[in-house]
């Protein structure tokens, strides 16, 4: 708008005297359009700086918090079988699988970034948040979530709450399905909680 108010201004002073002023105001009108793009590439600097990723630093010294006060009701095991009383049968577990009651709220056991939601038929409602440095936390058996994907979290801040145990964990009861990975490979998550 003050670009077209300026060129407006330029054309109204058309007399021989003012053909300096007629370029002064062109060139004013030249500033604005030239500071109108400054400011843009300013909004478009601090819109990419608020959408980065930030610095997530999770290293092979750092401990996790417990997610929620429970029980282990299935231990991680990637170098035998475990027994799941639901599925009556002996099977490899990736995470371990923690006690819980239905509506109880459900802890970030560390700073990080969610990285996905999504819906699985064993775990239900997942939220799997990126620690940094190959760290990856999954969630499950969630309901009630209050983040989303993109969303930094801090360690102890609530991220949903129990939900009802999916059909692979009936006989087991409510539950937090708790998942430690690096690198993609299943880490045993009770070696780093404190």
């Amino acid at each position: 708008e003050e670009v077209l108010n300026l060129l407006a201004d330029s054309k109204i002073s058309e007399n021989p005297a003012g053909e300096k002023e007629k370029y002064t105001l062109g060139q004013r009108a030249a500033d604005a359009i030239a500071k109108t793009d400054d400011s843009s590439d300013t909004a478009k600097r601090d819109e990419d700086a608020m959408n980065t990723t930030p610095a997530l630093d999770f290293t092979d010294s750092d401990t996790l918090v417990w997610p929620i006060v429970g029980n282990v009701l299935v231990n991680y095991s990637m170098d035998k079988t475990v027994y799941f009383a639901t599925l009556q049968q002996y099977k490899y577990n990736p995470a371990i699988i923690i006690a819980a009651t239905q509506g109880e709220g459900i802890a970030a056991a560390a700073d990080g970034q969610v990285s996905s939601v999504y819906q699985d038929p064993e775990i239900g409602m997942a939220v799997v948040v990126n620690l940094g440095d190959g760290y990856e936390l999954t969630y499950g058996q969630l309901t009630d979530l209050t983040v989303a994907e993109g969303d930094v979290i801090t360690t102890g801040e609530i991220i949903g709450k129990v939900a009802e145990p999916t059909k692979y964990y009936s006989v087991e009861g409510c539950n937090v399905y708790f998942k430690l990975t690096k690198d993609g490979q299943p880490v045993n998550p009770l070696n780093r909680l404190s």
